[in-house]
């Protein structure tokens, strides 16, 4: 359950560690923003914020693709003026017509503080408190203050806008749809290799809310009808890859799984593209990312019901099994190894769909029309 509390309470505790100048949250002088009249919205100063833009640049040389980077990129095609910044850097008031911060973290908060911004559009990107899944104290005491100080929140499903309404109780017209897009110039159907061995692919950050451990689990199970099968393993961070080289070993795996460290965006459509079955075992998502791109490369996926996955997926474009069980996992994998003419006709029922309806340029459009709502109340209210 979340609880609200008035900032005068969570700034004691929290100022230090975001680095907020209490002096200025609590000056008691009017400083609501006012956009200048008539703004052409071409020339709108628009900042990015993400946790992405933190990270030094050999890291976001190999992960350029994320939606904080899609968007940007596809505003600058547009014509917008747009700054990224990371949640650690600076957001001066008076450099910029509209902030939109993607993730919880410091420049979320510091938004929500700040009586002198521009007008903050906020996505949450939060697989964790929708889906029932543990979040820290600090998130614990600021989500609520967050979301009810954004002018605007950015919910990637119907299922995730539900979520927030009624956890947070938001205003209806204060958040608005607007599922990820995924770049189709990058993730799509590519020719898979001839021959080989049956492969399963697992991509994700190797974290215990992705649910590895039961895919894990459920492996014995599927080599036993289909012994050549093995399982490839993908990955950002490697936090956790020492228990998982252990619970390997532990389940008689050895050479079966292989952990694979990480891929390009390009790489990665490639072994979408060639993977008999693509296994998205998690526990928690708001939108998958994964099983978006592995739509898009027309890729038979198997997912957990989690999240916003009826959203992505249905009885044509995949197969859904119930988050935690492993027997299931192994019960719809080996289904679909079972009939290559399924997992063809599945996948390209996928790719038709993400590409339909999670298109870049759907994203782009729908952002650009909730910034513009958005500046022409602020101008209307100057």
């Amino acid at each position: 359950m979340s609880i609200l509390l008035p900032a005068s309470f969570i700034l004691p505790i929290y100022a230090a560690t975001c680095q907020i100048s209490l002096s200025r949250i609590n000056s008691k002088k009017s400083s609501i923003y006012r956009p200048p009249p008539a703004l052409s919205y071409l020339s709108v100063r628009i900042c990015i914020v993400g946790g992405i833009f933190d990270q030094p640049a050999h890291y976001r040389s190999k992960h350029s693709i994320s939606p904080e980077t899609v968007l940007a990129a596809g505003l600058c095609e547009r014509g917008w003026k747009v700054t990224t910044r990371g949640h650690r850097e600076s957001l001066p008031a008076e450099a910029f017509d509209l902030v939109h911060v993607h993730h919880f973290g410091r420049a979320a908060l510091r938004m929500a503080l700040d009586r002198k911004r521009a007008p903050f559009v906020f996505t949450t990107h939060d697989p964790f408190s929708m889906n029932g899944l543990p979040v820290g104290w600090k998130r614990r005491l600021t989500d609520g203050l967050v979301l009810s100080r954004a002018d605007r929140v950015v919910a990637l499903s119907n299922v995730e806008r539900s979520f927030l309404l009624e956890r947070y109780g938001l205003r209806q017209h204060a958040v608005a749809v607007i599922p990820n897009g995924i770049d189709t110039r990058v993730f799509d159907a590519a020719k898979p290799p001839e021959g080989g061995e049956q492969r399963l692919l697992f991509a994700g950050q190797l974290q215990k809310f992705k649910g590895l451990d039961y895919l894990l689990e459920a492996l014995p199970a599927v080599r036993a009808a289909y012994p050549w099968v093995k399982l490839q393993v993908v990955y950002q961070t490697d936090a956790l890859l020492t228990h998982y080289r252990e619970q390997t070993a532990r389940l008689g795996l050895d050479g079966r799984v292989e952990f694979a460290g990480s891929k390009t965006a390009r790489e990665l459509a490639q072994l979408y593209s060639s993977a008999a079955v693509v296994v998205s075992p998690s526990l928690g998502e708001c939108l998958s990312t994964v099983v978006l791109e592995a739509m898009c490369c027309g890729a038979a996926v198997v997912a957990t019901d989690v999240g916003s996955i009826r959203e992505q997926l249905d009885e044509s474009t995949g197969v859904i099994v119930p988050p935690r069980n492993s027997g299931a996992l192994a019960e719809a994998i080996c289904g679909l190894l079972a009939e290559a003419d399924l997992r063809w006709t599945m996948g390209q029922a996928a790719r038709r769909k993400a590409r339909a309806e999670f298109s870049i340029r759907k994203m782009i459009d729908r952002h650009i029309r909730l910034y513009e709502d958005l500046l022409g109340a602020h101008d209307r209210a100057a």
